[in-house]
């Protein structure tokens, strides 16, 4: 075959011709405990009732699943095929389902030889071991396989090799900076690779850890040193010959089990990422740290802070990569704060503080928490709470039933108390080989023997509590090296650590990797009047804005007060105030309608809000006793949908404190100005006829409601005006459905205003990780573009199309003056860097915005996806960091791009408390800060 797209059409296209037989695959719902054990599905380790029809996983299954089959054994029974239809894949399954959407009615098929079997040597195995028997590899060299199984192997190499060539754009602007990053070298002995062979039983095996099991069994020829993921066996050197067969006995069943080993392709080391990656999680293993998500934690370094009753457990998080300067390992320090206190204790406390709506309150306080067991320190999130069952429940634990206390009286020797605590439920999903969906797993939990993770909310808002926590968390750069090089110290002294990676030709270095970044000048900022001044080396401009005119003022001509009987005193404070302060700033603020309520109940601000707002109000301005959730979203969705009109809540609390008054207040009036319509300061931006767009999502951490999507683009030359739309969206989806719309009316949005269309548009994406790159090459970029042909037919903008990503374990300090290693600093806002750590096969950037005065800094992450105008490096590099100046409610540069940051504004409050698409009228401003 020509290429890889013509390779996979062939096969649709035969697949045509091609039968097979319906395989039920509905989703079977059962409970389980935490130590695995389920109910009324084959769990791991154990046989299923009927062997499935399809073995294998990626690939192999996805040619299985469209006819096609891959040199079977001589005595093999003819195979099952799963149909096509509802199969719902990713990676390459998702590739072979467009191209079977695409294959026409008229394509050609491509009948099978008659006889595809490829002789393959023998083995016998008994009490675990096996003898490789002579075989004629002349023989096996020369007969003919299929083609199917030829284009197999060809594509299997040609996806090791399809990396394309290596990305390199490097930007020139700024002064050059010594740099040194968390990232650890892992040398490879250079002849050294990965030998990558496919293993198939028969019969089929269904559960990973029986065919584990197998594999295991023959260490005498596979060695110790080798990973099997349940199809795809990788080993540090090759096998004598290339196909042959082994013999296992069934763990359970004591039945025969052949095992059909073929060699399939050699990779270079630095070719399979995800290797290395398992390597570590093994290595994580055996210096004995808990795992948790994706970190690693050592309980017995645990720090106790007993006036609050938590603990933190130090740990790391992990990354091996590919980087322009070779394999490297990203090795960051982290922490988890776990309470001492167990959930039983939790539910206890809101019984007795909350007393009615008892369910209620558990249910709103757990769900989405994460909680750990620490007789088997694992971690779990809460997704139910069933309060019709309890420790005295039963389920089928092998042949018998046994109740939850029974269980955890036999296993692990734990003692349940109260028999009457309803239990908490996990749900899960995992992937079943043969099977087109994923199959649920619940996990039940005894809440006497859980404790919860994290910080509640009144934690996070009590200012002592997280002091003392940061006192652990918060640790300088200095810190941070030295723990890290301790961490690589105890692998290279772990004699078991340091022998799997010298199976694999792999040395762990010590120190740091060391880089040459750049810092970017400070941006001057323009304020009303024509006053320009520098932001500084702590890009601190407060007092520029405070101390002179707003660049664009929308004076304050008809306002609204709304608050209650108690707050007389601190609404009088506010109002003189509001009166000294606002000519700082050039704002004319004339007397507001004042409407007082008796008292503070949700029903009477919504009842005033309906009815007590006159004609022609520019905003409204409720100031509230306290700080609650279910007020908040009470107002802002009567605000933002039924009478849509810009406003502004406060919590009278902060009005008690005269001595920071004047900067509350001065505050207060820099948003209000914002929701209306106006302008704050501006940077030089010298890019003309350009949108700049913002995206961002917003999930619900507990489940409970359906994600929203944000977009927010430019509408003006200075990019001080923002047109802004929330999408809401099916639960945890991420593509952007709405995408196309909002651009639209944003670029209708824009035309109107300037009388033209853009000519660029550049999208900033948040909240996009790696695997989800993907999705916004394929999809949300075709949306794009569909949006501007529905504009206009033939508008075609060029469209720069870059990710940004904040959540990454990256971190960068300025080197000492010696360069001993010692001494180092956060690197300073204004940080680029653009080489070494970036990674091999893209155009991205790492970029320090911000200042940070305690701890260590995190820079953001930016991919160019896609760039039709052809920037340069810098001119994308200086883009990024002027946008980080322009988010109107901060003083400051920030992590992200003004437009990310807005989005994100817009969708948070839309996804936490308006729950519905906010009015159009309120699309052109920023009502949302």
């Amino acid at each position: 075959m020509s290429s890889r797209k013509d390779f996979f059409r062939s096969i649709i296209e035969s697949s045509s011709s091609i039968g097979g037989s319906n395989n039920d695959s509905a989703n079977a719902t059962s409970q389980n405990l935490d130590s695995g054990y389920r109910t009324g599905v084959t769990i791991s380790g154990e046989e299923p009732t009927a062997p499935l029809p399809v073995q294998g996983r990626g690939r192999a299954w996805a040619l299985s699943s469209l006819g096609v089959t891959m040199a079977p054994p001589a005595d093999a029974a003819a195979p099952l095929v799963t149909p096509m239809e509802n199969l719902v894949m990713g990676g390459r399954g998702r590739f072979l389902q467009k191209l079977l959407s695409q294959a026409g009615p008229t394509a050609a098929t491509v009948e099978p030889p008659a006889d595809t079997t490829v002789p393959i040597s023998s083995a016998t195995s008994g009490a675990g071991t096996a003898s490789i028997k002579d075989g004629d590899a002349r023989s096996v060299a020369s007969r003919q396989a299929s083609d199917v199984t030829k284009a197999e192997d060809s594509f299997v190499l040609r996806e090791c090799k399809e990396q394309g060539e290596p990305v390199i754009r490097i930007g020139k602007e700024g002064n050059p900076l010594h740099l040194m990053g968390n990232f650890m070298e892992l040398k490879c002995e250079p002849d050294r690779g990965i030998f990558l062979y496919t293993v198939d039983f028969s019969p089929p095996i269904d559960a990973k850890r029986t065919r584990q099991r197998c594999i295991d069994s023959h260490k005498d020829v596979f060695g110790t040193a080798y990973t099997f993921d349940g199809h795809i066996l990788l080993l540090p050197k090759a096998l004598e010959q290339e196909r042959f067969k082994l013999t296992s006995q069934h763990p359970t069943e004591g039945t025969p089990v052949t095992l059909s080993v073929v060699f399939r392709v050699q990779q270079q080391m630095s070719q399979n990422v995800a290797f290395y990656n398992k390597l570590f999680r093994r290595i994580m293993y055996m210096l004995q740290l808990s795992e948790m998500g994706r970190k690693h934690f050592d309980p017995t370094q645990a720090r106790i802070i007993p006036q609050h009753k938590l603990e933190i457990w130090p740990g790391f998080v992990t990354a091996v990569n590919e980087f322009e300067g070779g394999l490297m390992l990203n090795l960051d320090v982290t922490h988890r704060v776990l309470m001492q206190t167990t959930v039983y204790t939790h539910i206890k406390m809101l019984a007795q503080a909350r007393g009615g709506q008892f369910r209620e309150n558990v249910l709103k306080s757990l769900l989405g928490a994460v909680v750990l067991t620490r007789y088997n320190k694992k971690t779990y999130r809460i997704d139910d709470v069933c309060f019709d069952t309890n420790p005295l429940s039963t389920f089928r634990y092998g042949e018998r039933d046994i109740s939850y206390v029974e269980y955890y009286k036999e296993q692990y020797g734990l003692e349940i108390k109260d028999h009457q605590q309803p239990l908490l439920l996990n749900r899960s999903e995992r992937r079943v080989v043969g099977k087109t969906e994923p199959e649920e797993m619940i996990v039940c939990l005894v809440p006497e023997i859980c404790f919860l993770t994290g910080l509640t909310d009144e934690m996070r808002n009590d200012h002592k509590v997280m002091r003392d926590i940061a006192t652990y968390t918060r640790i300088t750069p200095n810190q941070r090296l030295v723990a890290m090089r301790q961490f690589c110290e105890n692998v290279n002294k772990n004699e078991a650590a340091r022998k799997l990676l010298s199976s694999w030709g792999l040395e762990l270095m010590i120190t740091p990797k060391v880089m040459m970044g750049r810092q970017l000048p400070p941006e001057n900022i323009t304020s009303g009047g024509g006053v320009v001044g520098s932001a500084g080396p702590n890009v601190d401009y407060t007092r520029q804005v405070t101390n002179n005119p707003m660049l664009e003022i929308v004076h304050i001509r008809q306002w609204m007060l709304l608050y209650t009987q108690r707050d007389e005193q601190h609404v009088s404070v506010f109002r003189d105030c509001v009166k000294r302060t606002c000519k700082l700033l050039g704002l004319e603020v004339a007397q507001p309608q004042t409407e007082v309520l008796p008292q503070d109940a949700t029903n009477l601000y919504v009842q005033a809000l309906r009815t007590r707002i006159r004609p022609g109000t520019q905003i409204v301005v409720i100031i509230c006793p306290t700080s609650r959730d279910d007020r908040y979203a009470a107002i802002k969705r009567i605000l933002c949908t039924e009478v849509p009109i810009p406003s502004q809540v406060i919590n009278a609390r902060t009005l008690a404190n005269e001595k920071r008054n004047r900067s509350v207040v001065l505050k207060v009036l820099l948003q209000m100005n914002c929701k209306l319509g106006g302008s704050l300061w501006g940077v030089r931006v010298p890019i003309k006829r350009t949108m700049i767009c913002g995206i961002d999502t917003y999930h619900e951490a507990k489940q409970r409601s359906n994600s929203v999507a944000a977009f927010v683009g430019s509408l003006d030359a200075a990019f001080t005006h923002w047109y802004s739309r929330a999408t809401v969206q099916e639960r945890k989806e991420e593509i952007l459905n709405g995408l196309c719309v909002s651009l639209e009316k944003t670029l209708q949005a824009y035309q109107r205003r300037n009388c033209h269309l853009p000519d660029r548009i550049i999208i900033f994406r948040d909240g996009v990780s790696d695997e989800q790159t993907n999705i916004c090459r394929d999809y949300e970029i075709p949306q794009l573009q569909a949006a501007c042909k529905l504009v206009q037919p033939d508008y075609e903008p060029k469209i720069t199309f870059i990710v940004v990503q904040k959540r990454i374990i990256t971190r960068l300090f300025t080197m000492s003056r010696g360069g001993d290693g010692e001494g180092q600093a956060n690197a300073p806002p204004g940080t680029v860097l653009d080489n070494t750590v970036t990674r091999r096969y893209m155009f991205d950037f790492f970029l320090v915005s911000q200042t940070v005065q305690m701890g260590t800094v995190t820079p953001t992450h930016y991919i160019v996806l896609r760039d039709d105008s052809k920037f340069s490096p810098d001119i994308l590099q200086q883009l990024s960091y002027k946008m980080c100046y322009m988010y109107y409610n901060w003083t400051g540069t920030i992590r992200v791009p003004a437009c990310c940051q807005y989005a994100h504004k817009l969708a948070y409050l839309v996804g936490q408390s308006v729950k519905r698409m906010p009015a159009e009228s309120l699309n052109d401003k920023l009502f949302y800060l």
